[in-house]
C-alpha cells in the first residue's frame, strides 16, 4: 500500500492531491511508527497554504501522528486544526472537527479527566457529527460517553447512551458497521460487570455475526476479551482461557496494544479465581509494568491492590505490605465518587441544554433568563450542601480507616505476644520436666538407697523426706503439663478440656462440664489458645471466686466456638468498680486475636456468667 502511494505522490502534479497522499502515509503509520507518521505529516505543510482548508486537516493528520507519545503537542495541533477549520462549514468540515475534539477528550481521558472527556464529548464532537449528519459518528461519540458512565458503574445511564447509539446505528441501515457490533460488545459488558452473564450472551453473539460479515479483526480482541469474562462468570474455566489467549493472539497481530494489556488483566482475573497465583502475578505485573501509557488513576489503584493481594496469597508477605502501602497512598474513594458525580451533573446539564434549545423558540428571553437564575440558586445551594457531605463523608472515611490500621497493628502484636508466651510456656515445661524433674527423681533415688542400710529412726525421717519428694514431683509434673498439654497432642481438645476440669476439681468445689460438637478439624493454634481461655477461666474461679460449684459448657457450630463458665460464689461488683487482672487481660487478648467477643454478667453474691464468642477456621490437616 504504501509503495503504491508513494509511486503516486511522484506522479502527481496539484499540491492538494501531493498533501492527501501524504495525510494517507501518516494516518497508515500512526499506529505503527510515530516518528514516521509525523514526517509524513509536516512534508503535507510544504502543500497547503495558511488558513486553507488544507492546512487545517494537516494539523489534524499531524495530531494524530503525535497521539501515542506526546500529548501536549497532540493537543496543540488539534486545537490549531479546530481553528482553522472553524472558518468552513462545508460537511467534511464538521467531520474533521468532531473528530478532532473526539480524539482531543480522549487525551483528556489519559490525563485521568474523564470530566474533561464527557464535557467535549456533549458539547462539541456530538454537536459537530449531528450538525455534518454523519450519524455513525454520533453514535460513537454516544457509546464513548456510555463507556465513561459504565467506568463509574452507573449502569443504567452507560446503557441509555449504549441503546440511543444503537438506535441510530439500526436506523440508517448500518448493520453490517463494526462500530454496531461495539455497541453490542458495550451492552454485553453492562450485564457482565453486574455479574448477570445469560443477558450479556445474546448481544455478543448479535456482535459475533456482525464481526464475521464485516471481516474487519481490529474489533475482535475487544469480543474474545468480553467473551472471555462471560465465561469467566459461568466459571467455563478452559472456554475463557481459549477465548483470552485467542484474543491477545489478534491483538498482537494487529497492534492493539492496548487491547492486549485487557485482556491480559482478564486472564490475572481467571487465574486468580483457579488459585494459579504465579501466573496471575505474571499477567498482572504485565499490566501495570505498562501504566505509564495509559495513565488513568482508577487503573492504577485497582492494580497495586490486586498486586497486594496477589503476593499476600503467595506468601509474599513483605512485597504485599508494600504494594498495599502505595495502594493506601493512591486511593480515595471520594475521589472516584466525586469524579463519578461530576460527569453525572455535567451530562444533566448537557441534556437540560438540549431541552433549553426548545424552550427558546417558545418562551420570551427574560423568562428564561429568569429561569436559568432560577435553577442556578438551586445548583448552587445543592452543591454546596454536596461539598459539604462530601468533607464531612471523607473525615469519617479517613477515621475509620485509621482506626482499622490501629486494630490490625494491635492484633499483630497480641499475635505476637501469645506465640511468643506459647513458645517460652514449652521450653519452661521441657526444662521443668526433663530437667528439675530427672533431678527430683535421682535424689529419691538416692535416699531411697540410702534408707536401706540406716538405723530404722533414720528411716522414718528419710520415708517422709522421700514423701515430700514425691509430692513435689506431683506437683512439678502437673505444672509442666498445664504449661504444655501433651493431651491437646494426644487425644484432642475434647479430652484436653476434661483433663483439664477434673485436674481443677475437688472435694471442696466440684467442676462439672458439657461439650457439644466440639471441632477437632481446626488449626492447632486455635486449640491451644481455646485450652489456654479454658485454662484461665478455671483458674480465675479458683483463684477469686469462692464458689463451690462451677459448670463449663464449651460447643461448635460452624466457625464458631462458644464458651460459657458459671459459678455459684461471691460475684464481682459492678462493672464501673471491676479491676481487670492479668488473667482476665489475657482471655481478652486471646479472644480480641481471634475476632470474638466476651461478656460478664455478675452481681454480689450472686455468682459469676462469662460468656465468650470466637471465631474458629476449618483445617484439612487433622
Amino acid at each position: 500500500m504504501t509503495d503504491s502511494l508513494l509511486t503516486s505522490f511522484q506522479t502527481a502534479k496539484e499540491d492538494s492531491v501531493k498533501a492527501g497522499i501524504l495525510f494517507l502515509l501518516s494516518d497508515h503509520w500512526a499506529d505503527t511508527d510515530s516518528a514516521r507518521a509525523v514526517d509524513y505529516a509536516k512534508r503535507s505543510f510544504r502543500y497547503t497554504k495558511d488558513g486553507s482548508f488544507q492546512r487545517g486537516k494537516a494539523f489534524f493528520y499531524l495530531a494524530g501522528a503525535y497521539f501515542s507519545y506526546d500529548r501536549k503537542l497532540c493537543q496543540q495541533a488539534y486545537q490549531e486544526a479546530d481553528k482553522i477549520l472553524s472558518h468552513f462549514t462545508s460537511r467534511e468540515a464538521l467531520q474533521y472537527r468532531s473528530r478532532a475534539w473526539h480524539n482531543y477528550g480522549i487525551m483528556e481521558q489519559l490525563n485521568d479527566n474523564n470530566k474533561g472527556f464527557v464535557d467535549i464529548l456533549l458539547t462539541k464532537a456530538i454537536p459537530f457529527a449531528k450538525a455534518a449528519g454523519d450519524e455513525e459518528r454520533v453514535a460513537w461519540n454516544y457509546m464513548d460517553v456510555g463507556g465513561v458512565f459504565m467506568n463509574y458503574k452507573n449502569y443504567n445511564k452507560a446503557g441509555w447512551y449504549y441503546d440511543k447509539a444503537i438506535a441510530i446505528l439500526l436506523s440508517s441501515k448500518n448493520t453490517d458497521k463494526p462500530v454496531l457490533a461495539e455497541c453490542y460488545i458495550s451492552k454485553a459488558k453492562i450485564w457482565l460487570w453486574q455479574e448477570l452473564p445469560d443477558s450479556a450472551n445474546q448481544p455478543l453473539n448479535q456482535a459475533f455475526d456482525i464481526l464475521q460479515t464485516a471481516g474487519d479483526s481490529s474489533y475482535l480482541p475487544l469480543y474474545y476479551q468480553v467473551r472471555g469474562k462471560y465465561h469467566t462468570l459461568k466459571e467455563q474455566w478452559n472456554a475463557a482461557l481459549e477465548a483470552l489467549e485467542k484474543g491477545y493472539a489478534i491483538a498482537a497481530l494487529t497492534h492493539r496494544e492496548y487491547d492486549g494489556l485487557s485482556i491480559q488483566y482478564e486472564l490475572y482475573e481467571v487465574y486468580k479465581r483457579l488459585k494459579k497465583f504465579d501466573k496471575a502475578k505474571q499477567s498482572l505485573e504485565l499490566v501495570y509494568s505498562q501504566y505509564d501509557k495509559y495513565p488513568i488513576a482508577q487503573n492504577k489503584r485497582m492494580f497495586l491492590y490486586e498486586l497486594a493481594e496477589t503476593e499476600t496469597a503467595l506468601g509474599n508477605y513483605r512485597a504485599g505490605y508494600k504494594r498495599m502501602q502505595e495502594y493506601a497512598r493512591l486511593s480515595d474513594s471520594v475521589f472516584t465518587q466525586n469524579t463519578g458525580k461530576e460527569i453525572a451533573d455535567l451530562e444533566a446539564k448537557y441534556r437540560l441544554a438540549e431541552n433549553e434549545k426548545k424552550l427558546l423558540a417558545l418562551q420570551h428571553r427574560n423568562e428564561l433568563q429568569q429561569l436559568l437564575l432560577y435553577f442556578g440558586a438551586v445548583v448552587l445551594a445543592l452543591l454546596i450542601a454536596f461539598f459539604i457531605y462530601v468533607y464531612r463523608q471523607r473525615k469519617k472515611r479517613e477515621a475509620q480507616r485509621l482506626f482499622a490500621i490501629n486494630q490490625e497493628q494491635e492484633i499483630e502484636i497480641t499475635r505476637a505476644q501469645l506465640e511468643g508466651e506459647e513458645r517460652e510456656r514449652k521450653r519452661l515445661a521441657r526444662e521443668l520436666h526433663d530437667g528439675l524433674g530427672g533431678m527430683l527423681a535421682g535424689v529419691k533415688l538416692n535416699l531411697s538407697a540410702v534408707s536401706h542400710g540406716a538405723p530404722a529412726t533414720q528411716q522414718i525421717e528419710l520415708q517422709k523426706v522421700t514423701g515430700l519428694l514425691d509430692d513435689s514431683v506431683q506437683e512439678l509434673r502437673r505444672i509442666a503439663k498445664n504449661m504444655m498439654p501433651e493431651a491437646l497432642l494426644r487425644s484432642g481438645l475434647s479430652r484436653a478440656l476434661e483433663g483439664l476440669c477434673h485436674s481443677i476439681g475437688t472435694s471442696a468445689m466440684r467442676v462439672d462440664y458439657e461439650f457439644l460438637n466440639i471441632p477437632e478439624n481446626i488449626r492447632h493454634q486455635e486449640k491451644v489458645d481455646i485450652y489456654r481461655i479454658v485454662q484461665e477461666l478455671l483458674a480465675n474461679a479458683v483463684k477469686h471466686s469462692g464458689a463451690s460449684d462451677i459448670f463449663l459448657q464449651c460447643s461448635g457450630m460452624n466457625d464458631r466456638f462458644y464458651i460459657t463458665l458459671e459459678d455459684n460464689g461471691k460475684g464481682m461488683p459492678g462493672p464501673e468498680h471491676i479491676k481487670e487482672g492479668l488473667g482476665l487481660a489475657n482471655i481478652r487478648s486471646r479472644v480480641s486475636f481471634m475476632h470474638g467477643k466476651m461478656e460478664i454478667s455478675s452481681q454480689q453474691g450472686g455468682g459469676t456468667v462469662i460468656n465468650i464468642e470466637i471465631n474458629v477456621t476449618k483445617s484439612k490437616e487433622l
